[in-house]
């Protein structure tokens, strides 16, 4: 599984770190070990790195390496042994969340202010999503490649909807995005916003004025009969006290499976 893919694909871009090493190729096999079996949600954060090609790896060395940091969108996830890693090399990636064990907040500490814990719920789809009846003149349909103008025109606040495929084009092409359009506007969109190899984790932005009309479920109920159709699971995260998304993720069939910690940084201390 992820350990083929590990070997097979080339790496993802590098982003912009102070490095000691960055992969020019597919990470080492070792990591395969800090990676899998692959969980639900944001676990799928390495797989999807590798899949579409968004975010980067870092370790200490290129040959039996000690500590990995993987980062895409504002997702960073490390691993290993925090004694091999410093603030010197996660200072620029300030202003995200971090998957980490407990060994590594002190390292975070001393890196960022603040430091904010972030309690999430990962739920995965386990009932047929509520049926939606659309308003009036609105049509939901999967995205292509010519709707990136309308991506680029979503407001400010929406376009974190695209961050973990770099740009509206790339979440046009990725084959799973899902759009309600009024008016002739795009006014909500619903995606596989992390791509693993066994499940997708899926995120939904609505324009404020079109809220409570439901078609951002409809557009989720798009994109999961998609991931069903590839053999995946969809699963779904949200912050445990988001109660809106929380609302939403009932409707579409989602359950918790499972409850975690990560950590939202502020920028270098």
């Amino acid at each position: 599984m992820l350990t083929d893919v590990l070997q097979q694909l080339p790496t993802a871009r590098d982003g912009a770190l102070p490095r000691r090493h960055v992969h020019g190729h597919a990470p080492h096999p070792i990591l395969a070990t800090w990676f899998t079996p692959e969980a639900p949600g944001p676990a799928t954060l390495a797989a999807h790195a590798l899949l579409s090609g968004c975010g980067g790896w870092w370790t200490d060395r290129p040959v039996a390496p000690r500590a990995a940091l993987l980062h895409c969108g504002p997702h960073r996830v490390l691993r290993g042994d925090p004694r091999f890693l410093d603030p010197e090399q996660l200072a620029p990636l300030g202003r995200g969340q971090f998957d980490a064990p407990d060994r590594f907040l002190p390292l975070l500490g001393r890196t960022f202010s603040p430091v904010m814990p972030w309690v999430r719920l990962v739920c995965t789809q386990q009932d047929p999503p509520r049926p939606v009846r659309l308003p009036d003149g609105v049509r939901v349909r999967p995205l292509a490649a010519s709707d990136t103008p309308h991506l680029d025109r979503l407001d400010p606040r929406s376009e974190w909807i695209s961050e973990t495929w770099g740009s509206g084009r790339a979440l046009a092409d990725c084959g799973n995005a899902w759009g309600a359009f009024a008016d002739g506007q795009l006014v909500s969109v619903a995606c596989t916003y992390l791509r693993g190899l066994a499940h997708e984790d899926v995120a939904v932005v609505t324009a404020p004025p079109y809220r409570r009309l439901e078609l951002g479920l409809a557009c989720v109920s798009g994109v999961t009969s998609a991931i069903r159709a590839r053999g995946r699971t969809p699963t779904w995260t949200v912050p445990r006290s988001n109660e809106p998304s929380l609302l939403l993720a009932e409707a579409a069939g989602f359950r918790a499976v499972r409850t975690e910690v990560a950590y939202w940084v502020g920028p270098a201390a």
